[in-house]
């Protein structure tokens, strides 16, 4: 692809509005903070410079521009993420290089669930006024059918087969997809008469689906799921979460239900910051995921025992990560769509403003038949898993006031449980770090600057300037690239670095700032270095062959350059 047209591509998009379309952003000071997608983030490690277009996570050394973020974030090759963001930006890619991209298997997947998704939308208002009908009695309107992109499933072995490879889909790929089964050789649709649910990603691309039978049927399950594919792995995504995102990252906290049909009624009666775990227990990816958009979770299970246990074992691990927690005590028997109905939507608001506490629904509630102890070391165990230690020391405050038990002991139990699980193994040896020169890293960070200070830097110095192996790979990759003044600009080198390492360290030189520093000063400091550096390898040299009249001159010669440059130095701070 042509590279000004990267470029401008790139321009169209700003980082800060791409990167707050994944996940909520904090401005600080000059930049903007979030947590990383890509670790286990407890603290927001994220930082996103918009003058200089780049992101860094401090935590785990992620860094790019915003091709590489969306790149990172969606597990796209770069082309694709280029393709991603001219369609965001409107821009439209030319003829010749569309035919020249090909198209990866997920791209093509993504299209067949794309198509698959339309075809059962059609369906729904086309040929399924049963299914509209069955909506109706359940008091759900077609406009939520639609907002929502339900679907219906004709009763027929092969009407989406036929439909897809009329589009010209090859038959190895739709076997591929987890939307056919193969019966006595003949490949047949999985999902028939049946209401369909689509299953997104946090970006909104259909990935799976659930198909519920309209009317039971012996031996015949209820629902039936996509099974894991390329583009789904079941118990990574939260239903309803593409939808209601910028909700939860605006309240900053989510209500988590079972099922389709509780989301449903939920969002259709205006509680628009829900996700529902698609009827598993919740997980620690689920957890993961939805953590990026908020701090504060509601569990609102189903009222019955299973429902409770559920509703625990989830609240327990957005403890672990940090997150506040509440659960919903519905009545006896109810659950969030049935009591909607029956009570209307005020009365699920009190339920939900009197929602107690993890910590304090498992110290008082009556219903619980677990022993205390049992309790107790169940928010222990959450808490081993919480990294931030000001979280922690909070939490277990929290726990003591609602059991009655001191710190001390609660304390005590925490870290004596956790001795063995969690007792470091011997480290592997690794590599030694590089030792860190700051001459050589202030030097770079100015020569990053402005352009003219990296044609300075790369015309007055070469490789062996620095000893730090980083630092010298760093400047060598700089003046390998020729930047002129056009494509100096920090998004633009991101886009150059293919090696990770490299990478890293750039996105971290260019985020930091020295204003009180002069670059010709740095580089002076520089070069001083570079000639203590030499005068000590001439004097250990020396000490081993002193009669070497040769390393005698080269002695003499780096002296008096050194008390030269020294001199000078003295000088100009002296004024």
């Amino acid at each position: 692809m042509d590279q000004n047209l990267i470029e401008q591509i790139r321009h169209a998009n700003d980082i800060v509005e791409v990167v707050q379309s994944y996940l909520p952003l904090k401005h600080v000071g000059s930049n903007w903070r979030g947590i990383c997608p890509f670790h286990n983030d407890t603290t927001p490690s994220l930082y996103i410079s918009q003058p200089k277009q780049i992101y860094k996570c401090f935590a785990c050394g992620k860094a790019g521009n915003v091709i590489g973020f969306v790149a990172d974030y969606e597990k796209l090759s770069f082309i694709e993420a280029v393709k991603k963001l001219a369609q965001r930006a409107g821009i439209q890619l030319p003829q010749y290089e569309q035919t020249k991209i090909v198209s990866t298997k997920r791209e093509q997947l993504l299209s067949i669930y794309k198509s698959s998704r339309e075809f059962f939308s059609n369906n729904l208002f086309a040929h399924g006024p049963q299914v509209l009908s069955y909506l109706a009695k359940r008091s759900f309107s077609a406009e939520t059918a639609k907002e929502l992109e339900l679907g219906y499933a004709l009763n027929s072995e092969k009407s989406l087969l036929n439909h897809l490879m009329k589009e010209g889909y090859s038959v190895s790929l739709l076997k591929e997809s987890g939307l056919f089964g193969n019966y006595s050789g003949n490949i047949v649709d999985i999902y028939r008469d049946r209401l369909m649910f689509p299953i997104h990603n946090s970006f909104g691309e259909v990935i799976a689906f659930g198909g519920r039978l309209l009317e039971e049927k012996s031996g015949v399950g209820k629902y039936i799921n996509s099974p894991g594919t390329e583009l789904y792995t079941k118990g990574k995504e939260l239903y309803g979460l593409f939808k209601t995102k910028y909700n939860i990252s605006k309240v900053g906290r989510a209500l988590i239900c079972e099922g389709y049909f509780d989301f449903l009624r939920l969002y259709e009666s205006g509680f628009t910051n829900s996700v529902a775990s698609l009827g598993t227990a919740l997980t620690e990816d689920q957890v993961t995921l939805l953590s990026r958009f908020c701090n504060s979770t509601m569990m609102l299970y189903d009222a019955d025992a299973a429902g409770i246990k559920a509703a625990i074992r989830g609240g327990l691990l957005c403890l672990a990560r940090g997150m506040e927690v509440q659960v919903v005590l519905l009545p006896e028997g109810e659950d969030p769509d049935s009591l909607i109905l029956k009570q209307g939507k005020s009365a699920m608001q009190d339920y939900l403003d009197r929602a107690p506490h993890l910590i304090n629904f498992l110290a008082t509630d009556k219903s619980l038949n677990q022993p205390v102890a049992e309790r107790i070391e169940l928010i222990l165990d959450s808490l081993r898993n919480l990294k931030d230690q000001i979280k922690r020391e909070l939490l277990l405050k929290d726990v003591s006031d609602a059991f009655g038990i001191t710190l001390g002991a609660l304390n005590s139990k925490l870290h004596r449980s956790s001795a063995v699980q969690y007792q470091p193994a011997t480290a592997a040896p690794s590599e030694s770090k590089p030792a860190e020169s700051y001459e050589e890293r202030h030097t770079l960070i100015l020569a990053l600057k402005d352009y003219e200070s990296y044609k300075l830097l790369a015309s007055e110095v070469d490789q062996s300037y620095f000893s730090n192996r980083l630092y010298r790979d760093l400047f060598s990759f700089l003046v390998a690239q020729s930047l002129s003044a056009d494509s100096f600009e920090p998004a633009a080198l991101m886009d150059l670095v293919d090696n990770k390492e490299i990478k890293e360290r750039l996105a971290e030189l260019l985020f930091e700032d020295l204003r009180q520093m002069r670059f010709e000063d740095c580089l002076s400091g520089l070069r001083l270095r570079k000639i203590q550096r030499d005068l000590e390898e001439v004097r250990s040299a020396l000490n081993k062959d002193p009669n070497n009249l040769e390393l005698n001159e080269q002695k003499v010669k780096l002296t008096l350059k050194y008390r030269s440059m020294t001199t000078a130095v003295l000088k100009k701070t002296l004024l």
